[in-house]
This record gives C-alpha cells, structure tokens and sequence, in this order.
C-alpha cells in the first residue's frame, strides 16, 4: 500500500423516522460518536460533500479524514479512515463510481499537470521509493537544475544557471536576464525507469521531480520527489565530459557552475598565472561574457590556497 494524500469531506446523513441514510445504503444504526459529531452545513456550502441518495429526509454533516492509498498489489486505489465504521462505505461501488473523480477533481483543482502520462507501476515505487511532493511545478528555484521534459518553461524560475537537452554537443548562452542556459546531447541520460519518467533533476541535490496523470485514474495527479545520488552522478559525469570534450576557452568557469567544485577554479587560477593577460583584465572579460561575478568565490579559494 502507497500512501497518496489525505483529503477531508462531507458525509452527509440523512434522518428519517427510525432509519439513517448514507450515500444509496440505509442503516438502522449509527455509532454514537458519529450521532454526536455530525451537525447542519450552515457554514460548509463550499466543502466537498458525500450526498445521500435518500429523499425527503433531514441531513446532518459528518467532517471526515480520508486517506487515500494505492495499493500496488492490486492495482487499485483505496480509502480508509480512522473511524472504522466509515471505510466499508468509502470502498464501496456506489461512492467509487460516484464520488471517487470528484474527490481527486476537488484535490487536485489548483494544482499544474503536465499532459504526458509515465509508467509508473508497481515496480518502479517499490525501487524507488519515491516522496509525495505537492506542486512540484510551481518550484520557482532552478539553479542549475536539468530539464529533461520539453514541456517544463524556465521563463518564470530563478536561476544563474539551468541545463537543457536541445542540442548535439555543448552549448552555452546567456539570456536576456543574466541567466546561462547550457545544452547538453540526450546520449547524456542513462537508460533506466527513473530517468525515463522524470520531467526535471536538482543536480545540487540529487532530486527528480516527477509530475503525472496516474494510469489507474486520469483526475489523480502523481507528483513525486525521488532522491537518487548515484544515477545524478553518473548524469553529471557524462555532462563534464561534453564540456570538456568542446574545449570551449571557458570549460572550468563552466564546470565549476555545474559541479560547484572548486578544483576547476584552481584550474583556472593556474591558466591564468601561465597568462601572458593581466589577471583583472583577464577575470573582467570572462565576466563579462559570463554576467556573472566570481570575486567571492576566488577570494575564498585564495584563502584556502
């Protein structure tokens, strides 16, 4: 069983002389901790309810917590709750077939989907173990993050720098607004489940973001944050190869950018000393292809140095 979400409705009962009425099933009794805790909807006009069928009958609301599970075994969803009484009610056929859409539909409303559905199944949660993330599409960080789905738009995120997969070998440019964008081959990405499904990585992080319409349910959205250090390095490993492979004159400011390693300042510090250049004119025109300052940084690696 994998855990998806919780979500709170409405359970509307209905009185009728000796009789109570949920969903389309009449009960003789109810638990008395139910009887206590339900009340008229004068303020709830807006909260998702569970209607009865029944009618001429007076109503009340129970407030209920639904957990929402998806059992992997039997490729279905369940719910349960932590009142018992209620969880043969919510698996039931007539809430299911009723109700169930309209309770991912209400979940879901606000949140950003991509159209591309992923195979994600049994086997790739139990090796993966993947973390709900909750609007994964509206992080607004992406410093040196890599889009592997063409969907995904950088042009409202923060960044100084951002990876994509739109060309043959490494390329580099900067944007309107300071940001380098840089472009790496697809041959860069290994073959395996995880990578295949993923829509964007955190190489500072080692996290992929996954965002998908379920296959078990078309208005329940997948979105998940997976933490998988050893597949981001092989990743990145490919991706240092490319730029050292173009042997652009700027390779170690680029890949101190990717990696954060400052073995490639080091680098550039020694090309720089072995420059006939002086050091600031030199350093004031990588910054100024690069739009970006990197005084901080070299005075830190001076005084490791």
């Amino acid at each position: 069983m994998f855990y998806l979400f919780t979500k709170s409705i409405l359970i509307e009962i209905g009185f009728k002389k000796e009789s109570y009425y949920i969903g389309n099933a009449k009960f003789e009794f109810l638990p008395e901790s139910v009887l206590n805790n339900c009340f008229s909807s004068a303020n709830w006009n807006r909260a998702l309810k569970y209607k009865t069928t029944a009618h001429e009958i007076n109503e009340k609301y129970f407030m209920l917590d639904v957990d929402i599970y998806w059992n992997l075994n039997f490729q279905k969803i369940e719910l349960m709750s932590k009142i018992f009484f209620f969880n043969e009610i919510l698996n039931s056929k007539h809430f299911k077939d009723t109700f169930l859409d309209t309770l991912f539909s209400h979940y879901f409303k606000h949140t950003l989907k991509l159209k591309k559905t992923k195979s994600i199944d049994k086997t790739f949660i139990e090796e993966y173990a993947p973390d709900i993330f909750k609007d994964n599409l509206r992080i607004k960080e992406f410093d040196n993050f890599l889009i592997l789905n063409e969907e995904i738009s950088t042009t409202d995120k923060k960044f100084k720098s951002v990876s994509e997969l739109k060309h043959d070998s490494f390329k580099w440019k900067v944007n309107k607004f300071n940001q380098i964008i840089y472009s790496f081959p697809k041959s860069i990405l290994p073959k395996n489940t995880l990578v295949k499904n993923t829509d964007f990585i955190d190489l500072n992080n080692s996290l992929f973001y996954i965002n998908s319409q379920s296959m078990l349910n078309k208005n329940l959205t997948l979105e998940f944050c997976i933490s998988n250090e050893n597949i981001k390095n092989e990743i990145l490993e490919k991706m240092i190869l490319e730029i050292q492979k173009s042997k652009d004159p700027l390779n170690n400011w680029h890949l101190f950018n990717l990696t954060k390693d400052l073995r490639y300042l080091k680098n550039e510090l020694v090309k720089i000393k072995n420059s006939s250049d002086l050091v600031e004119s030199y350093l004031k025109d990588v910054y100024s292809k690069l739009k970006r300052n990197y005084d901080k940084e070299l005075e830190n690696l001076y005084r490791i140095s």
